[in-house]
């Protein structure tokens, strides 16, 4: 077993983080299978006015931040022991392997980029701008099929973001038309 390099402060920042993603994993699944926040949700307001309804919108950003702390937990789970009980001789430091004064705001950014993303992917599919053939309109009035698909933007957030790529490459290429000049303008005008 490896003994440990790191600080005081490196140890607190990942007892922290670790807490922090299991309270939003916690959080998320309580909020997603349970009653125990109607109230809350109840509470929240009334967005059919505008199309929205609340219960998928606040659902679908709590499966995306599901997603999201599950894949950091997995990444710590992975590191910490790829620090504390290296298979390979030549392994990293279990500092270096860790890194977490750098990774921390990635710890506490990507579930809720996760949330966002879930919510902008349920935008895009509805817009039909990204047509995903296996869902329907009817798998859509699933709470269960929203709430993998969150997961999933949540889990594959970097995915996501290059589909987005895609499509904003897609939607907003450059035109082929070359630029006029207004010579070429009068000339057209008078049929020259």
């Amino acid at each position: 077993m490896s003994k440990s390099n790191h600080s005081i402060l490196e140890k607190v920042l990942i007892a922290l983080t670790i807490m922090y993603e299991l309270f939003l994993l916690l959080f998320s699944t309580l909020w997603l299978f349970t009653n125990n926040f109607a109230g809350i949700k109840n509470g929240l307001g009334n967005l059919e006015h505008i199309g929205v309804n609340e219960t998928v919108t606040y659902g679908l950003f709590f499966s995306g931040v599901l997603g999201g702390s599950f894949y950091c937990l997995r990444a710590m789970y992975q590191r910490l022991g790829e620090a504390y009980t290296p298979i390979e001789e030549n392994k990293t430091a279990a500092k270096d392997t860790l890194a977490i004064k750098v990774w921390i705001f990635w710890y506490f950014y990507r579930p809720i980029q996760g949330g966002v993303l879930a919510l902008i992917l349920m935008a895009l599919v509805k817009s039909n701008l990204l047509v995903l053939q296996e869902l329907t309109e009817d798998n859509f009035k699933s709470f269960y099929v929203l709430i993998a698909l969150g997961f999933m933007a949540g889990f594959g957030s970097h995915e996501v973001i290059h589909k987005i790529y895609e499509i904003i490459k897609v939607v907003f290429a450059k035109s082929d038309i070359k630029a006029s000049t207004s010579e070429d303008k009068v000339k057209e005008n008078n049929g020259v």
